[in-house]
This record gives C-alpha cells, sequence and structure tokens, in this order.
C-alpha cells in the first residue's frame, strides 16, 4: 500500500512519519524556483543534522516528472506549483510517497512559489517535509506550519538511523 500525502500534524514535539532506506538525490525541474545554490545551502541545514543526499542535478526541459507533476522514485523533485497547490495558504507545499508496510519514503515533491523560492527557511522546512517531518507548533522551530513564526531550531529533527 501507498500513502500519499503524509498529511501534517499540528504539535510541540518533533514527529516524523517515515525515512529514507538510501539517501535521496535531488532534480531540479527547469523551471524550478531555487538554484542550485540555494538547494546545496538547504541540504548542507540537514546534513549537519546526520541526513545524507545523493547528488542534485537539474532536470532537462520537457522530462516526464517535471512535467506532468510527478516525482521520480529515489529523489527529492523540486518545482513551481502544480495544479493542486494550495495558492493563498501555503508559500510551498511537500507530497511524499512512503510505503505504509514499513514506512520507507520512496520518493518526494517539493513546491514553492517562484518568488519565494530565495526566502530564507522556506526550502529547508520543505526539505524537512521531504524527510517524513510534520509541521509542529513550536516557535522558532524550523518545522513550525507559519513562516512568520519558524526559525531555525532543530530540536527533535536529528537523523538518528545510519541513512
Amino acid at each position: 500500500t501507498i500513502v500519499f500525502p503524509v498529511i501534517p500534524i499540528g504539535g510541540r514535539v518533533a514527529i516524523q512519519e517515515g525515512t529514507w532506506q538510501t539517501p535521496p538525490s535531488i532534480l531540479l525541474c527547469p523551471d524550478g524556483p531555487v538554484s542550485t545554490r540555494r538547494i546545496e545551502r538547504a541540504l548542507q541545514y540537514w546534513q549537519r543534522l546526520g541526513y545524507n543526499f545523493g547528488p542534485v542535478t537539474t532536470a532537462i526541459p520537457g522530462t516526464a516528472d517535471c512535467h506532468m507533476g510527478n516525482a521520480r522514485n529515489g529523489t527529492i523533485t523540486i518545482d513551481i506549483p502544480s495544479q493542486d497547490f494550495q495558492f493563498g495558504t501555503h508559500l510551498g507545499q511537500t507530497k511524499t510517497w512512503r510505503w505504509t508496510a514499513t514506512n520507507e519514503i520512496f520518493k518526494a515533491r517539493v513546491e514553492i512559489i517562484p518568488a519565494w523560492g530565495d526566502s530564507e527557511r522556506i526550502l529547508e522546512h520543505e526539505i524537512g517535509h521531504a524527510l517524513g517531518w510534520m509541521d509542529m507548533n513550536s516557535p522558532g522551530h524550523i518545522m513550525h506550519r507559519a513562516w512568520s513564526s519558524g526559525g531555525h531550531n532543530s530540536t527533535g529533527v536529528r537523523n538518528e538511523t545510519d541513512n
């Protein structure tokens, strides 16, 4: 059984719903809202917390996963918003696919409004969702559901596995 998407849960404790069994690669779609340099900075945030990632690549124009709003297995795909994006309530959103039997995440898709692509913490927050972390209500936390109330606090989201 596949669960999609992971639905965020509010609270003051970090909750992770699923993990990657192997480090995910990052695929930036051609119209993606961020630069590879911005992606590298966001990944460094999570690498300091013990997470590993595969290579960062830019898709060629016309790549089906980008064009059709999908994500490639083993990757975190980063793109502009698709048709089901919740404009007006979100600056970014992440869809995460995982196997319910094992809780293994096998692909994720991050979408960010282009005007907000270079904003501090948005990509880091969305990568947190791609790593399985839910929204929370702890002021100053990277996974706070509201950008204006979030921060760089990473209490409870350190990687405790070998991946």
